[in-house]
């Protein structure tokens, strides 16, 4: 698979923020924003292109990387994002789809990347090989054959895509692969085989040494059995095969396989409106190897659990939205057990059509480990095209004698592991809660040489209170504000 993908560095420029912490998704044509165009003898002509703009911007204050416990800094990031497609022979029936997308970025010296649009790359890379600066990156460049077999319901990808799902914890990273997609009207899904080969960054390209040689078979099937309701099935093979290495110390070699149900009706039962549930298992061998190259083979066994469940109240002033949320995982017997996430995952929560954000706030990291979590929130819209969100939540261990669960100064991590190896450890469960609110506003879009052009931005306030499990963490806080153009 690798001759697909395998282009010079030197040929591409490219482009990676570090921030945006509203991120509309953008995944089908439908979304473009295109006018019609003009009557040409009483018809439309074809589309046979696209090409869009965008141009972020983010300002705040909050702990560097978002690793709570860490020097809180100023922090802004500058971003341009141009996206092209090209179809072939026309947008409406494609047989030939070419995509691509870059980045343009300048971050300040301390950054603090709370919501990535698409996570990944270097959401999980604790190593000082980030990008830094002014850099760009390529970020998606793929070719799509679709009426296979003049059905419209397949089509084949091959290139750098883009992986994501509701909650982040199977695939939020773009990669390169190759895909074979079903779409039909009740059902749905696809199957990949992927794997990184190179960053496509003008200013860190090569990949991590714990990203290298890990291929990934990844597939979902979903079926809607009844209106707005939709059951279904994922999972994931993971094999790492790099090899022994001291600065790749952790191999995995395994599957996780996971159920989903989800809903959005009003008649689903008087009690709530939405839901989403989602139970994943996951099983495998990992190799360990330390400084001396002594290995050790383990067994990695776990689940995880996830939900929201919502109630609208549409009737009443600013329509609010009130839902219940929480997480659960297995008990782990240390910090080296119990369900993880790998490199390719991480803890956003995605809605297409609004703004991203986390589980349980807009900074806070979960790694999904030794966790159990839950919360309660309310959406409210008290005016068009503007939304007033507030959360809070509690996290807790599983196990208080195993790693935290939130993202944490490397300083403090140390200092934990090594009182976990001493068996010194106070034995309490609170690691803290956890207060979240957003103001999301979108201006009315208008028409610019026959295309939209709209502004959205973004007021995010996050406050974490640490519980007597994190006493070194201590409370934390961040702010930010940011604002996203498109053309």
């Amino acid at each position: 698979m690798k001759w697909l993908i395998k282009i010079p560095c030197s040929c591409i420029i490219i482009f990676s923020p570090i921030f945006n912490t509203w991120a509309q998704e953008e995944n089908d044509f439908s979304d473009i924003g295109e006018l019609p165009a003009q009557l040409v003898d009483g018809q439309l002509p074809p589309v046979t292109s696209l090409f869009y703009n965008k141009v972020t911007t983010q300002f705040g204050r909050g702990p560097e990387n978002s690793a709570l416990g860490s020097d809180r800094k100023n922090f802004y990031s500058l971003r341009y994002e141009p996206s092209f497609y090209w179809f072939s022979p026309e947008q409406k029936w494609p047989k030939w789809t070419f995509y691509t997308r870059a980045w343009i970025n300048y971050d300040s010296k301390y950054y603090s990347p709370s919501l990535q649009e698409d996570g990944g790359n270097y959401e999980n890379t604790r190593s000082t090989k980030r990008p830094r600066y002014a850099y760009a990156e390529l970020r998606e460049f793929y070719i799509r054959r679709g009426l296979l077999w003049d059905d419209p319901r397949y089509s084949i990808t091959a290139g750098r895509q883009r992986f994501y799902d509701r909650y982040g914890i199977w695939w939020d990273d773009s990669l390169e692969s190759i895909r074979f997609d079903y779409n039909n009207t009740l059902n749905s899904g696809f199957l990949a085989v992927s794997q990184k080969f190179w960053n496509y960054n003008t200013d860190v390209n090569k990949l991590d040494e714990q990203d290298k040689k890990i291929v990934y078979v990844m597939g979902q099937y979903e079926w809607q059995w009844s209106p707005r309701n939709w059951l279904g099935t994922r999972f994931l093979y993971e094999n790492d095969y790099s090899g022994r290495r001291i600065d790749d110390s952790n191999d995995f070699k395994g599957s996780r396989i996971g159920v989903f149900i989800k809903g959005d009706d009003q008649r689903v039962s008087p009690l709530f409106n939405d839901y989403h549930v989602e139970f994943v298992r996951m099983q495998g061998k990992r190799r360990t190897i330390d400084d001396n190259y002594n290995t050790e083979k383990n067994s990695i066994n776990g689940w995880l659990l996830l939900g929201e469940v919502g109630k609208r109240f549409d009737s009443t002033p600013w329509k609010p939205r009130v839902f219940v949320y929480g997480g659960l995982t297995d008990n782990p017997k240390d910090q080296y057990h119990g369900y993880q996430l790998n490199r390719i995952q991480t803890d956003r929560l995605t809605t297409p059509g609004s703004y991203s954000t986390r589980l349980v706030s807009s900074f806070v990291r979960l790694d999904m480990s030794n966790l159990m979590f839950y919360g309660i929130g309310i959406q409210t819209n008290p005016a068009d095209r503007t939304r007033v969100d507030f959360r809070i939540s509690d996290i807790k261990l599983r196990n208080s004698s195993a790693g935290l669960p939130i993202r944490v100064s490397q300083e403090i991590n140390r200092e934990r592991n090594q009182q976990i190896s001493n068996n010194n450890l106070s034995g309490s469960k609170s690691v803290g809660q956890v207060f979240d609110i957003n103001y999301y506003w979108q201006m009315f879009p208008y028409n610019y040489q026959g295309k939209h052009f709209t502004m959205n931005t973004l007021l995010n306030l996050s406050y974490f209170k640490s519980g007597s499990a994190a006493k070194k963490v201590g409370d934390d806080y961040q702010i930010t504000l940011g604002l996203v153009f498109r053309y």
